[in-house]
């Protein structure tokens, strides 16, 4: 976990139970060598520790780890990446029996020896003799504003300033009729800015993104059934605290025998903590990854627990152009869903490198904002809240190609009888034959829409580009007497 978080946390448990007090805690991860994983094999619990590093393992230290910056030198002068290589006898790449000062070090670049023991170093908020290698300071300040802000100031959806993170978007019939089974404490404090849920759900295994009290993971709860299962993870303890008070309730309302959610305490940055890789069916998200700060850490994190052929489907605050610096760290602004929002191109160029290559824009509308001192500090930017559907697929390219594909709607979603609506530019109608391009064949066969629809073609002959097909489209702009360049 965080050290911050530890630190606090022995400070007052030594404290108060045997008065001691300290001014310094390093958390260092127990690495599975020598002794300890003598211990481990003894207690056949070896295999359970390196699954239990592997699950949290985090993308984000790579960069800080310290075998990227120093070297172990033992008494002999020969080299190791770290002291744990060294431990194992493990010496530098290509430079076995060599010593330091037989090495010109103006081209020594060699690749780093990694074994299972390295995940050691890299979880969590990762591990070296000095302690963690990313620390929650740095940001700690915004975060626990915004956690402030969520979980003491905002009572209700009543509070919130702006359009931007209660969105007046009517949700789907369906939907509405599984509301009245949600507890009112739940909805009062519904923060959300669109309605991120997808269609068949049934028996699937999902995660909610930033849950707040949780309205839309028993929303989901409901969709997947009995043997579905719903995670809501959300870093402010009170509202999660309310989620979880509810659950018995919600479980006998539903009419389930057993609860099928689960709610997790931490930030979402931290998801792959607590899921093992390409293990969810789908991630929604509702008005909450604007309030991240590493925001590419969130959508690689999101691809690498997805299931091939899942699905990121959510809805989030998105500017018609980069944030200037001096609004990012305004409170209000932030907790508001406004200065932490991501140009929407940028976001786009995130997701493709993330693996999303060809995101959907679902639904969009342009949030309104009616306070006269935001929209003072806010000028000329315009706010947009964006529904979107991102797919993990092998083969989706980063434009729409054409192959000749047909798709034919043949109906079965219960909640789409006559038409199925994939994105904004594709609507199906029940056993009307369209045309679409490669990416969009991949999204109807290759996923769990495949049992409802008949997709003809194959990728054997390109016909070139198709036109007016996915790829989406930038937010309305004003209009402009100048061209474009």
């Amino acid at each position: 976990p965080s050290q911050e978080e530890l630190e606090r946390e022995y400070k007052d448990i030594l404290k108060d139970e045997y008065g001691i007090r300290f001014n310094r805690l390093i958390t260092i991860v127990n690495s599975p060598i020598g002794r300890f994983r003598d211990s481990l094999m003894r207690n056949g619990d070896y295999d359970s520790y390196l699954r239990l590093l592997s699950n949290n393992f985090n993308s984000a230290t790579l960069d800080r780890v310290m075998c990227r910056s120093l070297l172990s030198v033992d008494y002999r002068g020969e080299l190791y990446d770290c002291d744990f290589n060294l431990a194992l006898g493990l010496p530098v790449k290509g430079y076995e029996g060599m010593k330091l000062w037989e090495i010109d070090l103006e081209t020594f670049h060699p690749e780093i020896s990694c074994g299972a023991h390295c995940y050691a170093c890299t979880v969590g908020m990762g591990s070296s003799c000095h302690g963690a290698l990313i620390s929650d300071s740095g940001c700690s300040g915004l975060k626990e504003e915004v956690k402030r802000y969520y979980g003491e100031e905002l009572k209700g959806t009543k509070d919130l300033r702006t359009g931007a993170c209660c969105s007046p978007d009517s949700i789907p019939a369906h939907l509405r009729e599984i509301l009245p089974l949600i507890a009112d404490e739940i909805k009062e404090k519904y923060y959300g800015c669109g309605s991120p849920v997808p269609l068949c759900l049934h028996g699937r295994k999902v995660l909610d993104l930033g849950c707040g009290t949780g309205r839309d993971s028993y929303l989901i709860s409901r969709l997947v059934g009995q043997d579905g299962r719903v995670f809501g993870l959300d870093m402010t303890e009170e509202q999660i605290r309310v989620a979880r008070k509810h659950l018995p309730s919600q479980t006998a309302r539903f009419g389930y025998r057993e609860p099928n959610t689960e709610f997790i305490h931490d930030y979402i940055e931290n998801a792959g903590r607590h899921f093992p890789d390409e293990s969810l069916d789908i991630v929604v998200s509702n008005c909450v990854i604007n309030l991240v700060e590493d925001k590419e850490r969130v959508i690689g994190e999101v691809y690498r627990l997805l299931k091939k052929g899942g699905e990121f489907y959510f809805s989030d605050i998105y500017a018609d152009r980069r944030i200037p610096g001096e609004l990012k760290n305004d409170p209000v602004l932030y907790g508001e869903c406004l200065s932490g929002a991501l140009y929407q191109k940028d976001f786009e160029r995130i997701a493709r490198k993330a693996g999303f290559s060809d995101p959907r824009i679902v639904s969009l509308r342009e949030v309104p904002v009616t306070d006269r001192e935001i929209a003072e500090k806010v000028g000329s930017i315009r706010f947009f809240s964006v529904t979107y559907r991102l797919w993990k697929l092998d083969g989706l390219e980063d434009g729409c190609e054409d192959y000749g594909h047909m798709a034919v709607y043949r109906g079965g979603i219960p909640e789409a009888p006559a038409r199925f609506v994939l994105d904004e530019q594709h609507l199906f109608e029940r056993n009307r034959p369209e045309r679409i391009c490669g990416n969009t064949a991949l999204m109807l066969s290759a996923t769990r829409f495949r049992d409802f629809f008949e997709v003809a073609g194959d990728f054997s002959e390109h016909f070139g580009e198709f036109r007016g097909c996915g790829m989406t489209a930038s937010l309305p702009v004003r209009s402009s007497s100048f061209g474009c360049c």
